[in-house]
């Protein structure tokens, strides 16, 4: 199946015609994963097991395919791309919403045969419990196949048995969307590959994390926010480990390809973040219980780990020295003119400051 779409204005919805029962519930679970049907609604058909037909009618293949289309049009119009907002293209600002700002082959969505074929094993198969593995080559994922698995992921968040039984599938596990959003999500988040955050800097992967950003920055606020929550030394420094490497190589990515702008949700968290000139490391810290590993050197690195976002912040501010640089000749002056307008709105030097004093405390002989 491959399904195109543009991202623009959200079109009216449309009732479905009447179709079989297998694929009633397989529309009904494409409509949840899309965040359009409560959890306490898609939770019986989730762990309901029906045996599937030998191929799907085109009345249901149609409505799938519309429903998926329009779905994540909706779901990036709303989570951003409605915005009239300045981003770079072709190394200079430009404003407006993600449909003005962009050309439409550049802001095309075209689906693959992944997501329906989840589908169809989700409305055959109970997840915790299943006969038939399922558990495809990321490789092939197409821009709007990672945004579909992505909502997928956050979806069956609601229900956390079969949420830890599908997010080590390749299609979650090797997905940037995941990874750069739920970092720690995935188990043994040390041993797995980071994700090429390149491809996601270019091209519709682009224009999908342009609509992202307000959305990543809250997802992020709300996971610095919780750390001072988790009470678990080895949990705190196997997420916090998650958080700083994948934020270094989608940082890297995006300060190669000259797209600091995709890096917006980060400076947006730390202005949030680290606004307050009193913080402390125990807004990270303090919930942890116990006297932590027996070696002082693991229980300052685990709490040095926690600090993943001030850690990080140092990168923006060399960001910003760079762009002072930039004479008015240079072809980045236009990019560089961008990135010191927002570090300065986020009041960049102030936050690197308190970034810097937070971490400084941990251990006065270290600040890096």
């Amino acid at each position: 199946m491959t399904v195109t779409a543009d991202i623009t204005e959200p079109p009216e919805p449309s009732g479905p015609p009447a179709v079989s029962r297998y694929e009633f519930n397989l529309l009904r679970l494409l409509r949840y994963l899309l965040g359009q049907l409560p959890p306490e609604q898609a939770a019986p058909l989730l762990y309901a097991k029906l045996n599937g037909p030998g191929c799907l009618s085109g009345t249901c293949v149609r409505l799938a395919e519309d429903t998926l289309a329009k779905g994540c049009i909706l779901f990036l119009v709303r989570a951003g791309g409605w915005r009239r907002e300045r981003f770079l293209v072709k190394s200079k600002p430009k404003l407006g919403r993600v449909w003005e700002r962009l050309p439409l082959d550049e802001r095309t969505l075209t689906f693959g045969p992944l997501p329906m074929l989840f589908l169809m094993w989700l409305t055959s198969e109970k997840p915790t419990d299943t006969k038939e593995f399922w558990n495809p080559s990321a490789e092939t994922l197409t821009p709007a196949d990672e945004l579909f698995f992505f909502l997928a992921n956050d979806a069956l968040r609601a229900e956390p048995d079969i949420h830890k039984n599908l997010c080590g599938k390749a299609v979650f596990r090797h997905n940037p969307l995941c990874r750069l959003a739920n970092p720690y999500e995935v188990e043994n988040p040390a041993e797995l590959p980071l994700p090429d955050f390149a491809p996601s800097t270019t091209g519709v992967r682009a224009a999908i994390l342009e609509c992202l950003q307000p959305a990543l920055a809250a997802r992020w606020v709300r996971s610095e926010r919780a750390k001072g929550q988790i009470g678990d030394w080895k949990r705190m420094r196997q997420q916090g480990d998650a958080e700083f490497a994948v934020l270094q190589a989608f940082l890297d990515a995006a300060r190669n390809a000259g797209r600091q702008d995709l890096a917006r949700f980060l400076l947006k968290t730390a202005s949030t973040v680290l606004a307050p000139t009193d913080l402390t490391p125990g807004f990270w810290t303090g919930g942890l219980q116990g006297p932590g590993p027996g070696r002082l050197a693991e229980r300052l690195e685990t709490q040095r780990a926690a600090l993943a976002l001030p850690r990080q912040v140092e990168t923006l501010q060399t960001w910003d020295r760079h762009a002072r640089s930039v004479s008015y000749f240079d072809e980045e002056y236009a990019a560089s003119q961008w990135w010191k307008e927002e570090w300065e709105q986020a009041r960049g030097d102030a936050i690197a400051a308190n970034a810097r004093r937070v971490v400084s405390q941990l251990d006065p002989l270290r600040t890096g």
